[in-house]
């Protein structure tokens, strides 16, 4: 019986860590912005015990697992709502409102998860978004400029949604025999999302909104997402794909710090 409930998704690994310890790196650290970061993480490891549960590893999986799961489920779940609302009350009323940028996507994801949906487009956005933008109360709350919180947020949002979309367009070519309509129309919302993201990094820049950092941390994630839409590679290289993405996803982190670390 497996006892140890860890995250399948590997590249998620890579989105829930990068955001906080650019955070970190960037702002310090304080009380309440240690305690979203424990929350971030107790969350992102109920997601195995919870898909057990709710029977999306099978039913025997389920059957065998029942009582080490809910175990799982019922501390890590516990955690992340204790480490929440404790962040939230210790951290200054003027920054409490940051903290509903990670919490509507992921309120998103979990209805996701219980309709059954979290691998679709919107469920795979959610995560990235409440991933990336985690990173405005983290910020925030360890005293860091407004400024700052959101060019960690928004790079890391660009990067994440951008690779996200491109991977998606990738698998739904194929799936099943392939679905070509919507993988076009993904690949559109891929294409869209990076050229949003760099034209509005661009304008911000240039009205000195926020500085220069974001954009070119951003540049390379979103340009592997743009030539991965426009040349797509054999389904049998994702594993090389996601490499990619972290790759691009650590050069921001190390951008962003070295950019952000000194204001």
């Amino acid at each position: 019986m497996r006892m140890l409930f860890l995250p399948r998704e590997h590249g998620a690994y890579g989105q829930m860590s990068l955001p906080l310890v650019t955070s970190f790196l960037v702002a310090g650290m304080t009380t309440p912005a240690a305690l979203v970061a424990v929350a971030v993480v107790a969350g992102f490891l109920a997601h195995e015990p919870l898909a057990v549960l709710l029977g999306r590893r099978g039913v025997r999986a389920r059957r065998e697992q029942l009582r080490a799961a809910t175990v799982w489920c019922v501390v890590t779940g516990s955690i992340a709502a204790g480490t929440g609302i404790a962040a939230t009350l210790l951290a200054p009323a003027s920054v409490r409102w940051s903290f509903l940028f990670p919490l509507l996507p992921g309120t998103i994801l979990m209805f996701a998860i219980l309709a059954k949906r979290e691998k679709s487009a919107y469920g795979e956005v959610a995560v990235a978004l409440a991933f990336s933008l985690v990173a405005v109360p983290v910020c925030l709350a360890a005293g860091a400029a407004a400024a700052t919180a959101w060019c960690v947020g928004i790079a890391f949002a660009s990067v994440f949604v951008s690779g996200t979309l491109a991977v998606r367009a990738i698998v739904l070519a194929v799936r099943g025999g392939g679905n070509l309509s919507v993988a076009h129309a993904t690949r559109m919302m891929t294409l869209t999302v990076g050229a949003l993201a760099v034209a509005s990094l661009a304008f911000m820049g240039a009205r000195s909104l926020l500085p220069w950092a974001p954009l070119i941390a951003a540049v390379p994630g979103l340009a592997v997402a743009t030539w991965l839409t426009l040349f797509p590679p054999l389904p049998t290289r994702l594993r090389s794909v996601g490499w990619t993405l972290v790759a691009t996803s650590v050069f921001t982190a190390l951008v962003l710090v070295a950019g952000l670390a000194t204001r």
